[in-house]
């Protein structure tokens, strides 16, 4: 865990301190009045696991600007040596009722060598009803110094009785250009594109950046919205997509990404800036209604997809339906 933590989550401290975590924190602290509970929010897990770490960092260290990284409960908790932090699951699976129960008994214990004793739940919203029910009695009289950092990328998983509880911190999606700096930072090839259609999430960006197919994906999308115009060019167009076998999912998301971006290229920066000249031209041939049909249509596939569906048959009814759409909706 310790070197996990240091070498790939520290790495994310400058988005943390301009995040509206840490902001949120700070005045707790600065006022004194650090809550008993907190629930930090994100669709970003890379984000959140990282930020939970710095969110407790915030929680005890001693300077001004923290999180300091340089002071002794900061180091401790880098290094993983931090006494009074515990952080579950201790394994990747999900919050088990056993593992609330030990963090119940261990929580009236008073911190050793800090202010606070400190417990990072990870994806508590994946923790079954009785476990999350096991936490709520200690939630309502909670022990002095303890403080319990519950992590959840939805919410609405957390039972409502303990949210009540808990202070939530939603944590907003990067913007293209933070998370674009910050590719390129990490010497991530494409990562112009990859921002673009990660929408701010960088847990989805990394994901994407081991993908070769990435850059040709978005010409093969701008290709097919462009050329296919009969019924003689689905073929062409459905071998294409096939070829790219388990990367067709992301085509087709990519291809959403960048109709949302000819509906928008006169009234908004795209995301697609390097493609900017290509998309001004789709926008000329497909009109707002028209690029709404069709997100309805792709969106309407995805769902078939996850029925195991025949997908050659389904990309070639998609094609088909953004013809239909072109001769029916002709600006």
């Amino acid at each position: 865990m310790a070197k996990v933590w240091y070498n790939t989550c520290v790495e994310l401290i400058d988005l943390y301190r301009n995040s509206d975590i840490h902001k949120k924190i700070l005045l707790d602290k600065h006022a004194d009045m650090i809550n008993h509970a907190y629930i930090l929010s994100s669709a970003d897990s890379i984000l959140l696991d990282a930020y939970a770490g710095f969110f407790a960092q915030d929680i005890c260290c001693e300077c001004v600007g923290s999180p300091c990284m340089t002071c002794l409960p900061c180091q401790k908790i880098l290094h993983g040596n931090m006494v009074d932090l515990s952080i579950y699951p201790k394994t990747e699976k999900s919050l088990v009722v056993e593992d609330i129960s030990n963090i119940v008994v261990d929580s009236y214990i008073r911190p050793m060598d800090s202010k606070y004793k400190i417990y990072i739940l990870k994806n508590f919203d994946l923790c079954t009803v009785q476990g999350q029910n096991k936490l709520l009695k200690t939630l309502e009289e909670p022990p002095q110094n303890v403080v319990f950092i519950l992590t959840c990328s939805n919410e609405d998983m957390v039972l409502m009785t303990i949210r009540s509880r808990a202070k939530v911190l939603h944590e907003h999606a990067l913007s293209k250009k933070c998370l674009s700096d910050y590719l390129q930072t990490h010497g991530i090839v494409n990562a112009e594109t990859i921002s673009s259609i990660s929408d701010g999430n960088l847990t989805t960006a990394m994901a994407l950046s081991h993908n070769r197919n990435v850059s040709g994906i978005v010409d093969d999308v701008i290709g097919v919205l462009m050329g296919l115009n009969s019924s003689r060019d689905i073929l062409k167009y459905s071998s294409k997509i096939l070829s790219y076998k388990k990367d067709i999912g992301f085509f087709l998301e990519t291809m959403v990404s960048v109709l949302r971006d000819i509906a928008i290229v006169n009234s908004a920066e795209i995301n697609f800036i390097s493609h900017k000249k290509e998309i001004e031209e789709l926008s000329q041939i497909y009109s707002a209604r028209m690029i709404d049909k069709i997100v309805k249509n792709i969106t309407s596939m995805f769902n078939k997809m996850d029925f195991n569906c025949n997908v050659t048959g389904l990309i070639d009814q998609m094609l088909l339906d953004i013809l239909e759409v072109k001769f029916l909706c002709k600006k």
